[in-house]
């Protein structure tokens, strides 16, 4: 018979093998090499893309109707909510002179026209301040599917407060104290032939009033 310690030890020794006997009915065994979730998310992409048609893809179509048959997870509503973050966020950037924050959200020729514009600034000595101070609309205005591209263009009534001043502080543009209302059109674009779902600002068009 056992005594002493050594029961104690026998008994912590069975529960403990009665708990990992519980454990992987429970929870399953992994035996070699298990696939990650992002891994599975990525191939359950590729599944659904693969179920939609080349041709659906590539055709080319106006409105939004267009655009859902080339992606059937694109979200008018979700499109919307992000073109407002964009807006909001590319102001701020832009008139920091932030690149690397504005890169991800620009085409090519937009950021090369972006980049021109702040080293231009930065050179001059001058400073642009941006102060937004209402976003009231945010209207989806057209879109088109063209050839596996998806462009969406988005117009924003807004009140800014812009000022740019030279490298001694005088306002050179704009007034400190006086808002204004814009009106922006911006568009924006997607090769939803891939599973990239940035969508990228390519052209921009904005009255004052």
């Amino acid at each position: 018979m056992f005594s002493g310690p050594y029961v104690d030890i026998l008994i912590f020794a069975i529960l403990a093998v009665f708990l990992i006997f519980r454990l992987r009915s429970v929870l399953g065994r992994r035996d070699g090499f298990e696939e990650n979730p992002q891994e599975r998310a990525g191939k359950a992409a590729f599944q659904i893309r693969d179920a939609i048609s080349e041709d659906d893809i590539l055709a080319s179509g106006e409105g939004v109707e267009a655009i859902i048959k080339a992606d059937p997870y694109f979200s008018q509503q979700s499109f919307l909510q992000g073109a407002e973050n964009a807006y909001r966020m590319i102001l701020e950037n832009f008139a920091s002179g932030d690149m690397d924050q504005l890169k991800p959200l620009l085409g090519y020729d937009m950021a090369a026209s972006f980049s021109e514009a702040i080293r231009d600034r930065r050179k001059a000595g001058e400073e642009l301040s941006i102060s937004l101070v209402e976003l009231s609309r945010v209207d989806l205005l057209r879109a088109w599917v063209s050839e596996g591209v998806a462009s969406i263009v988005v117009e924003y009534h807004s009140t800014q407060i812009r000022v740019l001043r030279d490298e001694a502080g005088v306002i050179i543009d704009g007034e400190s104290e006086e808002p204004e209302t814009f009106v922006d059109q911006w568009t924006f674009e997607r090769d939803v032939s891939t599973d990239n779902p940035n969508w990228l600002l390519t052209e921009t068009q904005t009255s004052q009033s």
